[in-house]
């Protein structure tokens, strides 16, 4: 039941890999235009930076490896 915990906190993972991607790529287009490109990259960078938190939660909590 563990192993459950451990995928679904990757598919968590991926989900906000995926939004991250569009937030960074909607901040870069946004910049070329004006200033407001910045909320968004940052915003980008945060989930990207949770992500990556999430990841290592799994793998210390519910790592399938044992």
């Amino acid at each position: 039941m563990d192993s459950m915990a451990f995928y679904l906190l990757l598919v968590v993972a991926l989900i906000d890999v995926v939004f991250s991607a569009w937030f960074i790529r909607q901040g870069l287009r946004a910049r070329r235009r004006s200033s407001e490109g910045h909320p968004q990259l940052f915003l980008g960078g945060m989930m990207l930076v949770g992500s990556v938190l999430i990841i290592a939660v799994a793998f210390l909590l519910f790592s399938p490896l044992g």
